[in-house]
C-alpha cells in the first residue's frame, strides 16, 4: 500500500512529494519537528504536542499555516490512506519555506508536513533483559525546542552501533541530560527521578510521570553522573519506544543488571494506557 503525507495543506502519495531545494531547512537547517504516534485510529495526546510544536515555531518565528483541527484530522487521513490506523509514527516538520537571499525567509510562507511511516517496535528481548547506553558530553542547542537539528545525533550513531547500544545519553558539565531520541530517568530509593533543565519535555515522560504519582515520590531536578552510577533502576521514554528498562550504562550494569520491578510496574502501567 502507498504512503502518503500532508504537505502544504495537501494530501500527497509520499513518493510524489517534493519540497524546494531552495527551502531554509535544506539550505540553513532552520526548522521544527516533531514525533508523534497514532495507535488505534487516534493521536496520541495530541494536544500536548500540538502545544510543543507551537512553542517551537514561536521561539524560532514560524508561522504553522494550519490550524489544530484541521491537522489533527490530516493525521488520521494519512494513516488511513496508508494502512498505518493501528500504530504509526508521524513525523511533523515546519521550515520557513524558500530561502530569501539564503538566509532569510517569507514568514507566510512556510514549508510544512506530516509524514506517516510504519511502526517498527523494539525486539521483545528489550523489555525482558533491558538495553545499553553510551554516553557523549553534548548539550543540544535549544534543548527545550525539538529543532530539525540531529546533527550530533546523526553523527553518533556509528558511535552507538560499535558499543552495541540503543541510546546515546547526552552528559554535560557532570549532569545527565537526555538520550538523543529519549527522555531518561531513574529510579532511587523508592523515588522517580528524572532531569529538569537542559531537556526536552517528552510526552511520553509526562505520561509516564502521571501514570507514577501519587504512588512514588517524584523528582524533577539534575542527575549527577555519579548518581546515575548508583541508581536502582534506570528506563528511557520516547513515543516511537515506549517505555524501555536500561540495564548497561557504558561499561558499567544498572543495579543488578535485571530489569527492576518499579520498571515493569511502569512498563503495564504505560501499556494499559495507550491500549
Amino acid at each position: 500500500m502507498n504512503q502518503y503525507c500532508f504537505l502544504n495543506g495537501e494530501i500527497v502519495p509520499l513518493a510524489k512529494a517534493k519540497v524546494s531545494v531552495l527551502d531554509i531547512g535544506l539550505l540553513r537547517g532552520y526548522g521544527i519537528y516533531d514525533g508523534l504516534s497514532v495507535i488505534n485510529g487516534k493521536v496520541l495526546r495530541f494536544e500536548d504536542h500540538w502545544q510543543r510544536f507551537e512553542r517551537g515555531a514561536k521561539a524560532l518565528n514560524l508561522k504553522i499555516p494550519v490550524t489544530k483541527k484541521v491537522l489533527e484530522q490530516k493525521i488520521i487521513e494519512i494513516t488511513d490512506k496508508s494502512g498505518l490506523s493501528k500504530r504509526s509514527n508521524i513525523r511533523l516538520i515546519l521550515t520557513g519555506g524558500e530561502t530569501i537571499l539564503g538566509i532569510e525567509y517569507d514568514f507566510d510562507n512556510p514549508t510544512f508536513y506530516a509524514v506517516a511511516e510504519k511502526w517498527n517496535p523494539l525486539p521483545d528481548k528489550c523489555f525482558q533483559k533491558g538495553v545499553k547506553l553510551v554516553s557523549f558530553d553534548y548539550q543540544r542547542e535549544l534543548p527545550e525546542i525539538k529543532t530539525i537539528n540531529y546533527v550530533t545525533a546523526v553523527n553518533l550513531q556509528n558511535f552507538r552501533k560499535e558499543n552495541n547500544a540503543l541510546e546515546i545519553l547526552y552528559t554535560h558539565n557532570e549532569l545527565v541530560l537526555e538520550c538523543a531520541t529519549s527522555n531518561i530517568f531513574i529510579v532511587k530509593d523508592g523515588a522517580i527521578i528524572t532531569p529538569l533543565e537542559n531537556v526536552l519535555e517528552g510526552i511520553t515522560s509526562k505520561i509516564v510521570q502521571e501514570l507514577v504519582v501519587p504512588e512514588y515520590n517524584l523528582e524533577k531536578r539534575d542527575i549527577s553522573k555519579e548518581e546515575l552510577k548508583s541508581a536502582d533502576e534506570v528506563f528511557i521514554t520516547s513515543s516511537f519506544k515506549d517505555v524501555v528498562p536500561v540495564t548497561t550504562i557504558d561499561d558499567y550494569t544498572v543495579g543488578n543488571g535485571e530489569v527492576g520491578p518499579v520498571t515493569k510496574g511502569i512498563m503495564d502501567r504505560f501499556t494499559k494506557y495507550i491500549a
